[in-house]
């Protein structure tokens, strides 16, 4: 019996590390940062936190004065959160 569909050729190591490549430099999703109905922060705010920590600003104080978690605080500071925002 033959089969009904086409079978794809295996992908070279070039053509899947160009896919990848242009995976991650696709635009960030949608709901990233102020796109997130939820958001209680846009990228303005994002940067006075991490300027503020960096000039030696304790994260406890700094995430109450913006109404988040001190854990939030501490992943925008260390750019695992909010990581589009420069």
């Amino acid at each position: 019996m033959r089969h009904p569909f086409r079978v794809p050729e295996p992908l070279s190591y070039e053509e899947l590390s160009r896919i990848c490549d242009d995976f991650d430099r696709a635009a960030v999703h949608p709901s990233t940062g102020t796109g997130n109905s939820a958001a209680k922060l846009n990228e303005d705010k994002v940067r006075a936190i991490r300027q503020a920590a960096d000039a030696g600003a304790r994260l406890t104080p700094l995430a109450e004065a913006f109404g988040i978690s001190a854990r939030a605080a501490r992943h925008i500071v260390r750019r695992t959160s909010w990581t589009h925002v420069q």
